[in-house]
C-alpha cells in the first residue's frame, strides 16, 4: 500500500515538473516573439505577469505598428495642443527637478542654482524648459545653423510631459574650428515623456528612457549645439 502512495507522489511530482517546464518555454517563446516584432530589446514582465493572471491593466495601450516600410513605428499618444501641462495635476505630480551627474556622482538640483554647475547645465535647464513649454521657435535657436545642414528645423510640437531629466556631463575639451580655438562639451541628456504623443520625439514610447548624446561648442560669444546623437565613441575625434 505505502509503494503505491510513493508512486502516486511521484507521478505528481513529474507532472509538476512538466508544468513547469512548459511553462518557462511559453515564457521564453512569449519573450522571442515580442523581440521579433518590435526590435525593442526591453520587456515589461510585469505587464507580461498580469496577463497570465488575468488582471487588466487600466493604462492606455501603447504597441508598435508596422507601416509597410520595413519598420515598425510606434503607436503614440493623439497629439493635444490645447492642454496647459502646468495644470495638469498627474503631470505636475512626477518628479521634475533636474538631476546632473559627473564622476558617477549624482545631485538633484532642487533648489535650481544651475549655474553652479556650469553654463552648460544652465543651456539645458533653459533647453528642457523650452521643450515643456512647446516653444518650437525658441528651441530652434538652441542648436547651431551647421545643425540644420542635416535635419529639419522644428516647426512645431506640443507641451512635452518631461520628468526626471538627467544631464550627465561627458567631456569637456578644447579643439580648433575655422582656425579658432572653441571649447566642445559633450553631455548625455535623458528623460522620461509622460503620454508622448511624438511630436518631439518619436523613437521613445510614453514614460520610457532613450539617453542622447549632446555635443556643445562655445565659441566665447554662442553655446549652441551642433550634434545629437544616440551613441558616443570617447575615442572619436
Amino acid at each position: 500500500m505505502a509503494d503505491k502512495k510513493s508512486n502516486i507522489v511521484q507521478k505528481k511530482d513529474k507532472k509538476k515538473t512538466v508544468a513547469i517546464v512548459v511553462t518557462v518555454l511559453c515564457l521564453v517563446a512569449v519573450v522571442g516573439l515580442f523581440f521579433l516584432n518590435t526590435g525593442d530589446m526591453t520587456f515589461d514582465f510585469s505587464s507580461l505577469g498580469k496577463l497570465f493572471s488575468g488582471s487588466k491593466d487600466t493604462t492606455d495601450e501603447i504597441q508598435y505598428v508596422y507601416d509597410g516600410s520595413g519598420k515598425h513605428r510606434m503607436s503614440l499618444y493623439d497629439p493635444d495642443w490645447e492642454t496647459d501641462i502646468f495644470t495638469y495635476k498627474k503631470y505636475l505630480d512626477k518628479i521634475r527637478y533636474i538631476s546632473y551627474v559627473e564622476d558617477g556622482m549624482e545631485v538633484m538640483l532642487v533648489d535650481g542654482d544651475y549655474a553652479a554647475y556650469g553654463e552648460p547645465m544652465v543651456f539645458f535647464a533653459d533647453y528642457i524648459d523650452t521643450l515643456e513649454h512647446g516653444d518650437a521657435e525658441k528651441l530652434n535657436t538652441f542648436y547651431a545653423d551647421s545643425y540644420f545642414d542635416t535635419h529639419e528645423r522644428y516647426e512645431k510640437f506640443t507641451m512635452q510631459k518631461i520628468y526626471e531629466p538627467k544631464v550627465e556631463f561627458i567631456r569637456r575639451r578644447d579643439i580648433t574650428q575655422n582656425g579658432k580655438i572653441v571649447t566642445e562639451y559633450v553631455y548625455k541628456l535623458s528623460y522620461k515623456i509622460m503620454e508622448n504623443d511624438g511630436t518631439f520625439r518619436d523613437d521613445i514610447l510614453s514614460d520610457g528612457v532613450k539617453p542622447q548624446f549632446y555635443t556643445l561648442i562655445d565659441d566665447g560669444a554662442n553655446l549652441l549645439i551642433t550634434d545629437v546623437r544616440d551613441y558616443f565613441d570617447m575615442n572619436a575625434q
